[in-house]
């Protein structure tokens, strides 16, 4: 058996210890007192006060730090020697000293189990000293040890087992951690990916457009309006990236978020924006897919749409978070139109939120739904 095959957490609160060991030394106190002549009493007596000193100088402290006392398991063992031989029904005092030898063992059964060994040693010397029958005594004690043998093992495993839950709980929270941290650096990985295609699809094109034509030579009034032209939609499709990726807190809720977006982009473009957000309960995640999917979609109205209207909705159809965008604008043909749109950033945003996207464009306007499965009407 290995020395250190059971550690068992500290004894953060005795009081529990406290209760047992008093009432045990209470209860041999008075069995002591029934003892027929004043020596045995005395005896006795002594037994239990050298107990009670040991546990509370020795015994409690080793508990609590979780490490071994070697000087009050002596103590113990010798006393419930003493106690027994002084008056026979003091033997009982093994069944209180037991645990005790467990608990001041530390992380170490070997200690344990040598402590118990020498306690029912110890009592078994006193009774035959007595003129006990040997056999029948030999086989009490072995029985009453084994039984200690058990139940402190069973103990001990029982505190293993707990230690290892505790242990694989903490190893569950620092998983649960790194997975959160990983998937937001995922995230922002994500999102730099997006402004990225965003600022090579737009901007950049515009700016080698600006210099192609500034390259022409002296320019004329028609290559200046074109310049200026390029420079207003390169300006536009700044503002755009701006607008889209500009944080909105959600701190008050989705639907409170959704309030403040519109009315910034209201603000922000003259375009009117009517907003209708029901209060749903939706994981964050979800909760930052679907804003992040309105600030895109809004986005694409201020640089695309030259709309006189948008609307906004987020409702709860059963289980799932129903966001719809809808502008009056002049559309778009998504299979052939992708420049500048962040399409491929809306799917993936919703996607990864367990959503689905829908984009629905035509010459009378588009209208973006995002669905989100999970949502629950807030009372």
């Amino acid at each position: 058996m290995s020395d250190a095959a059971v550690r068992r957490p500290p004894t953060e609160d005795p009081r529990m210890w406290d209760a047992f060991v008093g009432i045990g030394l209470a209860v041999l106190a008075v069995v002591a007192c029934f003892a027929a002549a004043p020596l045995p009493i005395a005896l006795g007596i002594g037994a239990v006060v050298v107990l009670a000193a040991a546990y509370v100088g020795l015994a409690r402290r080793a508990m609590l730090l979780d490490v071994p006392s070697t000087a009050f398991q002596v103590v113990a063992v010798l006393a419930a020697g003493v106690a027994a031989w002084a008056y026979g029904p003091m033997g009982a005092v093994q069944a209180l000293v037991a645990p005790l030898l467990w608990a001041t063992s530390g992380p170490s059964v070997r200690r344990a189990v040598v402590a118990n060994v020498g306690l029912f040693g110890a009592v078994f010397a006193a009774f035959a000293l007595e003129g006990a029958a040997v056999w029948l005594l030999a086989t009490t004690q072995a029985l009453s040890f084994a039984f200690s043998m058990v139940i402190g093992l069973w103990i001990s495993g029982l505190a293993r087992a707990n230690e290892e839950r505790a242990s694989l709980i903490a190893a569950l929270e620092r998983a649960q951690a790194s997975v959160a941290r990983l998937s937001g650096e995922q995230a922002t990985a994500a999102e730099r990916a997006r402004i990225a295609r965003d600022l090579h699809d737009t901007i950049a094109q515009d700016l080698a457009a600006i210099a192609m034509l500034a390259q022409r030579g002296t320019p004329d009034a028609a290559v200046l309006a074109a310049i200026e032209e390029t420079a207003q939609r390169s300006l536009a499709e700044v503002r755009g990236l701006v607008a889209a990726s500009a944080g909105v807190g959600l701190d008050d809720g989705l639907a409170v978020a959704l309030q403040r977006l519109g009315a910034r982009f209201e603000a922000e473009t003259r375009i009117p924006v009517a907003v209708d957000a029901a209060a749903v309960d939706l994981p964050v995640d979800a909760e930052v897919a679907l804003l992040r999917t309105a600030q895109e979609a809004l986005a694409n109205v201020r640089k695309h749409a030259e709309a006189a209207g948008v609307r906004l909705s987020l409702v709860a159809e059963g289980p799932d978070a129903v966001l719809v965008v809808a502008d009056d604008g002049r559309g778009f043909d998504r299979a052939t139109v992708t420049r500048g749109l962040g399409l491929v950033g809306l799917d993936e945003r919703v996607s990864l939120a367990g959503g689905t996207l829908e984009i629905r464009s035509s010459a009378s306007g588009t209208t973006v739904t995002a669905r989100i499965t999970g949502a629950e009407a807030a009372p």
